[in-house]
């Protein structure tokens, strides 16, 4: 791993922090829904985890691309982390579907510029590109396992409401550390390059179909995903604890072994971990479809898949893009990412309810479909990237020239 200063080291940490909020809150929202707020349809439960989504996956382009205007990353990650705080903290107060539903949407329009402002933030001025959004997603992964274990444990002890609350003071010590110890880094414009639109970005070689894979990806892993507290506790008959154990599993494992996929991708390339990772959901989804025991499906889920399926479309937009651009070029691709995570549990809710007979584990067979069209774009990318390589590794737009190293710990003018 290359040096880094304290301003990125502050970044990556308030990330972790951020996580470990989101970690809590998040992999019991459909069971506190059903439960808590007593709503028995797969109907509404997708409503409440899909139309954030959706949200979601507009206001992430927006904010990516507002942040490449302004040139500068630092306020919109502020922006971010008071969102989450905001969200979690109200959720603590919520009463039925409607006031939990309507909090949910007005914090994913905020929360949404965390993320591709913190990735275009700390891929700028350096070649390893891929190194640092595997370590990015290091630090993610392992805020998520700390919070979906503690979540997991104490899920049937304090109750969702306490656990919002914590993940409320989560976020904001995230917010603080960002606020006051990140320094920004504004956006260099000495070397004046025509304006790309979205259009134009997304039009470059390869771009469209990487963003379609990792959607239709998306979609078959949520189909399933979002109710997996459901799955585990109501049609397995399995503890809430093994609900903690799958999603810290999945996310220790990913925290041990992103660093390592990025320095592969700096290496080798991007798409033949796009292909592994496709490839590796199709047999999670057969392994998930067919478990019977509660153990076998946690021990399924634990694998750290989505680790190279997004540091592996990551990196091809790293790639694709310029550090100005960047804010847009990471902006489509986790507005591909949330698209699935939009459309996924819309597409498994009605196959539960209307296929399956109200069981959502059979689902898996979807997850598996879709997952087998994302394995086929991603082959074809790989005679473009291999292309791009022999261009010494750089994608049909130029990257800036290297720049010296920068202290971000200087204050900004």
């Amino acid at each position: 791993m290359e040096h880094l200063n304290r301003s990125a080291i502050a970044a990556y940490l308030s990330y972790a922090i951020q996580s470990t909020g989101q970690a809590i809150a998040w992999q019991f929202v459909t069971h506190f829904v059903k439960h808590g707020l007593q709503v028995d349809s797969f109907l509404i439960l997708t409503l409440v985890w899909s139309a954030p989504a959706f949200v979601t996956m507009g206001a992430v382009s927006l904010w990516g691309s507002v942040s490449d205007r302004v040139g500068r990353r630092k306020p919109f990650m502020v922006l971010g982390f008071v969102g989450y705080s905001s969200t979690f903290f109200f959720y603590s107060f919520v009463t039925d579907v409607a006031q939990f539903l309507v909090i949910a949407m007005a914090g994913a329009a905020f929360s949404a510029s965390a993320i591709p402002a913190g990735q275009a933030y700390l891929t700028a001025r350096t070649e390893k590109k891929g190194e640092r959004l595997g370590f990015f997603l290091v630090v993610q992964s392992g805020g998520w396992f700390f919070g979906a274990l503690a979540s997991g444990l104490l899920y049937n002890i304090v109750g969702m409401l306490t656990l919002f609350r914590v993940s409320a003071a989560l976020c904001m010590a995230a917010t603080a550390l960002s606020f006051f110890v990140v320094r920004d880094l504004p956006v260099d414009k000495t070397v004046v390059r025509p304006k790309v639109s979205f259009w134009e970005l997304i039009g470059r070689p390869g771009m469209a179909r990487l963003a379609l894979a990792a959607s239709v990806s998306a979609i078959g892993i949520y189909a399933v995903s979002y109710g997996v507290a459901i799955i585990i506790i109501d049609e397995l008959h399995g503890d809430a604890a093994y609900v903690g154990y799958a999603n810290s599993g999945a996310t220790l494992i990913a925290a041990l072994i992103t660093g390592y996929v990025g320095r592969l991708i700096d290496r080798h390339g991007s798409t033949p971990i796009l292909a592994a990772a496709y490839l590796s959901y199709c047999l999670y989804a057969v392994g998930f479809a067919i478990a019977t025991d509660p153990m076998v499906a946690t021990i399924f889920y634990m694998l750290p898949i989505y680790a190279l399926a997004q540091t592996g479309a990551q990196a091809f937009a790293a790639r694709v893009s310029s550090d100005e651009e960047r804010g847009t070029a990471m902006g489509i691709v986790n507005a591909a990412q949330n698209a699935g995570n939009a459309i996924g549990p819309i597409v498994g809710g009605l196959f539960a309810q209307f296929v399956f007979a109200g069981l959502l584990q059979p689902v898996s067979w979807v997850t598996l479909s879709l997952n087998l069209v994302a394995l086929m774009l991603a082959y074809s990318l790989f005679n473009i990237e291999k292309q791009a390589r022999r261009k010494k590794d750089s994608f049909p737009s130029p990257e800036a020239p290297a720049q010296p190293s920068v202290n971000v710990d200087e204050p900004v003018p």
